[in-house]
């Protein structure tokens, strides 16, 4: 960013070193597990992957997982030696990518097998399974699940590692989580003395405790990792993460308009009383909702003001009567710290009404990124 005034316009604050120690912490939290799984799909979060990744790796990650064969790549870019695991299922014709930069796949049909068995060939490659669930969507029906599990023991090329069970995790809607208990049973009881060999990979909304004993289990921390409490319904229930992103803008402009002005676009919002209103220079072009008029605070010099009008792209109007003082160049904070008072990611979620994952993802490229100890 040398030579852009971006980090002065908005600009996000990343903290590697509270992802580090949450990764830390979280092993100690949950001991028991065979491994910890760090999801970084969407670019991590939006926090950037290979910043983030490399800290993990650095940090003891045992693994990894992503949504697709191309965000894989990206992660396998950063360094070997990783599992890598892609979660989502495979397109035809992506197997090759798979076994050309050692990824692990989610087989989630009986077609995907012989599509990987194809491609193998004469190799042998370690494979995860997704497991049927209720209410499941994307994954096999037990028949299906069945099916997969017979070619698999019977396979020459493909190895089967482990099993999936999959899920959101904190901080989104928990379609798919509540594994079918009774496949798991299945699975065991096929696979004998060779269960002790397989582990299941879990989000942390998954109730683990069913899980047949036989199973080593691996836990796939995504958003906790990134600073995101855990959901009330979650085996992370108690932990609490260090915040890792601080959301921050600048004042543009401070203007004084009398009661009855019209502010944003639209001339959706009226002003009620004569108003110091001040322009910060982020909009929905940023990551900000279009809606988050009235709905959302940001913090300058210590104090709370509202965002009002509708949101342009470029730009958002705040009322800062209230505040003794504000200045154009004064920093806004949209989310972290600021003068003893704090917005959380959960207060920013919960006053525009979206998930967390949908918070950090809709943060765009135009918004700068700094990186607290990258190495």
């Amino acid at each position: 960013m040398e030579g852009s005034s971006t980090h002065l316009r908005c600009s996000v604050h990343i903290d590697l070193c509270a992802l580090e120690r949450n990764l830390g912490k979280l092993k100690f939290f949950k001991p028991e597990d065979a491994g910890h799984m760090a999801l970084v799909s969407a670019d991590a979060f939006g926090y950037g992957v290979e910043a983030a990744t490399v800290r993990l790796m650095l940090s003891g990650a045992d693994a990894f997982a992503v949504s697709n064969v191309s965000e894989g790549i990206k992660v396998r870019e950063v360094g070997s030696g990783w599992r890598i695991v892609v979660l989502s299922p495979s397109l035809p014709d992506e197997e090759a990518y798979y076994i050309e930069n050692s990824l692990t796949p989610v087989l989630a049909s009986s077609e995907e097998i012989r599509r990987f068995e194809e491609a193998a060939k004469e190799l042998r490659i370690d494979v995860h399974m997704r497991l049927p669930v209720s209410d499941g969507h994307s994954a096999p029906s037990p028949q299906e699940a069945e099916k997969m599990l017979k070619m698999l023991m019977a396979s020459k090329s493909l190895c089967l590692e482990a099993l999936c069970i999959p899920g959101t995790g904190s901080g989104a809607p928990n379609e798919g989580d509540k594994a079918d208990m009774d496949f798991l049973n299945y699975v065991e009881k096929k696979l004998g003395a060779n269960a002790q060999k397989i582990f299941v990979h879990h989000s942390d909304v998954c109730d683990t405790a069913a899980i047949p004993k036989a199973f080593k289990t691996c836990l796939r921390a995504g958003l906790v990792l990134f600073g995101i409490r855990p959901s009330k319904n979650s085996i992370l229930s108690g932990f609490i993460p260090e915040d890792v992103l601080t959301f921050r803008s600048s004042v543009s402009l401070v203007k004084h308009l009398p009661a009855g002005a019209t502010v944003g676009y639209g001339n959706t919002y009226k002003l009620k009383r004569d108003s110091k209103v001040a322009l910060l220079s982020l909009g929905y072009g940023d990551g900000i909702p279009r809606e988050a008029g009235t709905k959302m605070d940001v913090l300058i010099r210590g104090k709370r003001a509202p965002v009002i009008g509708r949101v342009s792209m470029d730009q958002a109007c705040i009322d800062a009567t209230d505040l003794d003082s504000i200045e154009e160049g004064d920093e806004a904070i949209i989310v972290g710290e600021c003068g003893g008072e704090k917005i959380t990611i959960e207060e920013y979620c919960q006053r525009l009404g979206i998930t967390p994952a949908q918070a950090l993802t809709s943060i765009t490229k135009r918004v700068a990124r700094f990186y607290k100890t990258l190495y």
